[in-house]
């Protein structure tokens, strides 16, 4: 995919504006004054800055690792980053020990950018000229931790998770342990009424907001009790899966990759139209059966 397709698409500076434009406009002119003042910021702080022809953005970077892995289009990559004024008003950050995940390329955010241009292990400065959210030029500051595909999340995931366990992985990718067995009665068939508890988790902690407005880092997306017909589709597949390999009684931890899930298309949040499961992103699962009709 073309980089500057995409950062006209999602951020809408450079090259929207000067297509938007037929002449010396004033929006313009206030984009080669900001990047006129990026510029001249530049030279102020004795720095070296390159100009990213694709997206028009002015960086540097404060440690190279040219033989480091780039990100792929849907890798879950990690990073730290602030995200300032040119003044160092903070606008955004992550914490100092939790880094922040995204989906590269699969929905729009100005952390593509950055990513587009570094390698896992490197660490730079990016300063927008504009954007489409603020008219002033600003800065990102971002160490790229690493980048994952799907298989290797989950691997990564249960080799940690399941240190020491018995893992079944079955043929459509779903991996499972049975930590609670009732050892009795058959498991859960198709057409059944089945009631569950439940608690759905990415692989990685996701920044959200808590019940008092605060920023927080947690995996956890959804918990609760539910009670579906087994087999009529009313759930994700890998949900299904992992219901049909339990019995009345029986608690299980499952994990799968997102083609069992919300695939390309994740879920958002219908009041906020925030990702509660990012495109891409393989879950994991702990649920208990605890009624069956």
């Amino acid at each position: 995919m073309n980089k500057s397709i995409i950062w006209v698409f999602l951020l809408g500076i450079v090259g929207l504006i000067s297509g938007c434009m037929s002449g010396g406009s004033d929006l313009e002119q206030l984009y080669q004054a900001n990047e006129n003042t990026v510029i001249q910021y530049g030279k102020d702080k004795g720095l070296t800055l390159i100009k990213d022809p694709n997206s028009g953005v002015y960086y540097y970077k404060t440690v190279t690792n040219a033989t480091g892995r780039g990100a792929a289009q849907t890798e879950l990559v990690k990073m730290f980053y602030t995200y300032t004024k040119l003044d160092g008003t903070m606008l955004d950050s992550t914490t100092k020990t939790i880094p922040f995940g995204l989906s590269y390329l699969t929905y729009s955010t100005i952390l593509n950018t950055p990513i587009a241009l570094m390698k896992e292990g490197e660490s730079g400065v990016f300063i927008f000229p504009q954007t489409s959210q603020l008219t002033e030029p600003t800065i990102l500051t971002v160490k790229f931790v690493s980048t994952r595909n799907e298989t290797e999340q989950i691997d990564e995931f249960v080799k940690t998770k399941y240190a020491g366990l018995e893992v079944v992985k079955t043929s459509t990718g779903l991996q499972y342990v049975i930590t609670k067995s009732t050892a009795t009665g058959d498991l859960v068939k198709s057409g059944q009424t089945i009631t569950v508890s439940y608690t759905g988790k990415l692989l990685y902690p996701t920044k959200k907001r808590d019940s008092n407005g605060f920023y927080i880092y947690n995996e956890t997306f959804d918990s609760g009790s539910i009670s579906f017909v087994l087999g009529q589709g009313s759930m994700v597949a890998g949900f299904e899966e992992a219901v049909s390999k339990l019995r009345l009684g029986d608690k299980g931890t499952f994990v799968f990759p997102s083609s069992l899930g919300y695939g390309q298309s994740g879920r958002t949040d219908s009041s906020t139209g925030a990702y509660t499961i990012p495109p891409y992103s393989p879950m994991n699962f702990e649920i208990e059966v605890t009624a069956v009709k």
